[in-house]
């Protein structure tokens, strides 16, 4: 069976959706429920991504084998990454979806537990907290989002796989700040391959239609129903 692959964040994996059992799972606890079968049948007490997502719900529009290679609070680095991980199993006859996540998340390698670590505004630790304060900027942010998108979506159109990306964040394409040549010219060679919802991001797409939020700030059953339906009648594959 073909298969659909889906690289993201929360808004990918499902958060606060209702088959979507704890969308707060360590990475750890994450990672190892990953290699466990049938994760969604009654025997396995454990959270899992939903199958309630609009991407969920295009793969069985489409009769695929749903994959979802999200986590909770992925940056686009680790997007990047996750997606290199799992290239060599993706054909030429299946979908990736990329949903692109807030630019200001960072990944730094952790040398003392010897892995990838994702900084966001909204952490709180002495480290992060300095990171934000001294170091982070706008055009660093969309420098670097814009260098793996572009990459993704190059490695992609190389290998003849077909695609769906999306981005959250409204900066990324953003042109009045923060915006010289070098970043200009990447904005134009990935911006007819981003997806927009009526031209904003799906978070900002479902507070604009008053879809039902969840209480973390999650769209809820509704929005992913109206977002399905809104990719599938703007880039159905045949």
């Amino acid at each position: 069976m073909n298969k659909l692959h889906a690289f993201g964040d929360s808004f990918t994996w499902g958060s606060e959706l209702g088959d979507a059992i704890d969308a707060n799972l360590p990475r750890n606890v994450v990672r190892h429920k990953k290699r466990m079968k049938d994760i969604h049948s009654p025997f396995f007490e454990i959270p899992y991504y939903s199958l309630k997502s609009w991407g969920a719900l295009y793969s069985t529009h489409n009769g695929m084998d749903y994959k979802c290679h999200a986590n909770p609070g992925n940056s686009n680095n680790t997007i990047f990454r996750s997606f290199l991980d799992e290239l060599h199993n993706i054909s030429n006859n299946d979908i990736v979806i990329l949903n692109w996540t807030w630019i200001s998340r960072w990944d730094f390698f952790d040398l003392n537990d010897s892995e990838w670590q994702t900084m966001s505004p909204t952490s709180n630790s002495g480290f992060e907290s300095m990171y934000f304060k001294y170091f982070q900027s706008e055009l660093w942010d969309k420098l670097e989002s814009l260098k793996v998108i572009a990459l993704t979506h190059h490695i992609l159109k190389k290998n003849n796989i077909k695609f769906i990306s999306t981005c959250i964040d409204a900066l990324l394409l953003d042109s009045t700040f923060h915006c010289p040549t070098y970043i200009e010219e990447l904005q134009k060679s990935i911006n007819d391959d981003i997806i927009w919802f009526e031209n904003k991001g799906f978070l900002e797409w479902a507070k604009t239609n008053n879809y039902d939020i969840g209480e973390n700030g999650h769209p809820l059953e509704d929005a992913h129903i109206a977002a399905f339906n809104y990719i599938k009648d703007n880039h159905e594959f045949t």
